[in-house]
């Protein structure tokens, strides 16, 4: 994790900052501070040594924010649906200017998609269909030809002139057939058989006529000769054409989150990567989607409350939310089947398609405790087995025996983690490793404590 450096000096409210990047200007008073430098104009917004820097895009947006809203109360009468609040009500105040211009820029097209990638497409498509045409080929032509079929059983002798008295070449059998080359003679038909000809007493064969059809093929070929050099051409064009659209793309999306952290606040950060990497590494991680009650013990195992489950979608140490995003942190996401989250040094950011929101870990509360869960799926390696049940159970809580086939089933340990928020964060999350998300947990408490004696805002 790579920490920046900068020299700056100055007098009263105007500073001159030297840094890796170049030479950069600011005026203001701590706190609140305006930058500009070679990579843009930033508003610097600091409180104890960190810092958050947001390029400048423009007026606020005039779309008023939906108010945030409390979660309804839980009944556990019907099914119970765990899931955040409407993404446009999760942000908090604080972020309010910083989520604006991520959505804004999510939800913009990209240039290199619509005027590089599909043009290109279009194009391969074109050469394809003007370049290569079939034509038919001959094989072979139609062929009308004449045998002589043996019809004696006993077999023929083949001689070598049209006499019973002339030497014998060769001995044809039953229904073998033989070309005819000449069957003007009235008692012998002349045929030929390998390289040879000879002739056979005509009242020993028939003579059969065969047709043979034209036998023709499908061939592709290059119709258009220049296509070579306007494929190479085309290639070409569109490897500049992408590489500018890239550029454009990128000053168009381009964002710069940086961050200064004094002594105080890095000791805490320093612990976070291995802190999180210790809660990817439980053997597996699912998000709750919903939950109702029961009172069907028998044929769930003994189990008061059925949860529907499906695990994470992915989990990284690093991602950044956007393309062009740069920061100087890792940045570890989740993925949940409806959200996405991104653990940034200040505050959780949550990305559900192209729309944004954000809340500090001062508004950010997670609750974990350990819970006893009836796996009837493969039970993971790091999981504790705490107990047993059965399948279908009795009233004493022992095997029913009117079912067969009922078999034991493992009761886990596993650590559960409800994350929520006023504004509306509310997502389950259960580890099949016991306090795999405790330490992580705490880190975030820290960093929300600290957030509350340091006042940001």
């Amino acid at each position: 994790m790579g920490w920046s450096y900068r020299k700056s000096f100055g007098s009263g409210p105007f500073r001159i900052n030297l840094s890796k990047g170049g030479i950069s200007y600011s005026v203001g008073v701590k706190g609140a501070r305006v930058n500009f430098g070679p990579r843009g104009t930033y508003v610097n917004l600091s409180s104890h040594g960190i810092s958050y820097r947001q390029k400048i895009s423009g007026g606020p947006s005039s779309q008023r924010p939906a108010e945030p809203q409390m979660l309804p109360a839980v009944s556990y009468e019907q099914v119970h649906n765990i899931a955040s609040a409407d993404i446009a009500q999760l942000t908090d105040t604080d972020s309010k200017a910083f989520v604006n211009e991520l959505t804004e820029k999510a939800g913009k097209a990209s240039y290199v998609g619509w005027f590089g990638v599909l043009p290109l497409i279009v194009f391969l498509l074109i050469m394809g269909f003007t370049t290569f045409s079939t034509r038919k080929v001959l094989l072979q032509p139609a062929t009308d030809s004449i045998f002589a079929q043996i019809t004696f059983y006993p077999g023929v002798n083949i001689r070598k002139a049209a006499s019973a008295k002339s030497p014998i070449l060769k001995a044809a059998v039953m229904d073998e057939k033989l070309p005819l080359l000449d069957s003007t003679n009235s008692k012998w038909l002349k045929v030929g058989f390998k390289d040879s000809i000879g002739f056979i007493a005509r009242r020993f064969a028939t003579m059969n006529h065969v047709h043979q059809e034209q036998i023709d093929s499908e061939e592709l070929y290059l119709s258009n000769p220049y296509a070579p050099y306007e494929l190479a051409g085309g290639i070409l064009f569109f490897i500049i054409l992408i590489r500018w659209l890239k550029k454009l793309d990128k000053s168009r999306f381009e964002m710069s989150l940086h961050y200064e952290m004094d002594d105080q606040f890095k000791q805490v950060y320093e612990q976070f990567s291995a802190h999180f990497l210790n809660f990817a590494g439980s053997a597996r991680i699912w998000q709750y989607v919903d939950a109702r009650q029961t009172n069907d013990y028998k044929r769930t195992g003994g189990a008061g409350k059925l949860i529907n489950r499906v695990a994470v979608r992915s989990i990284s140490a690093n991602q950044t939310p956007l393309a062009y995003f740069s920061t100087n942190v890792a940045i570890p996401c989740l993925k949940l089947s409806n959200l996405e989250f991104y653990f940034l040094p200040e505050r959780l950011l949550v990305k559900r398609d192209k729309t944004f929101a954000a809340v500090f870990y001062k508004n950010l509360r997670i609750d974990g405790f350990t819970t006893r869960f009836i796996e009837d799926e493969n039970v993971p390696r790091d999981a504790k087995i705490v107990d047993q049940t059965w399948r279908y159970v009795n009233k004493h809580g022992g095997p029913d025996r009117r079912f067969n086939n009922n078999r034991q089933i493992p009761v886990c340990a596993y650590s559960e983690y409800t994350i929520t928020s006023d504004s509306g964060i509310y997502e389950v999350l259960t580890t099949s490793k016991q306090g795999a998300m405790d330490a992580f947990v705490g880190f975030l408490e820290q960093i929300g404590k600290l957030q509350e004696r340091m006042a940001i805002s």
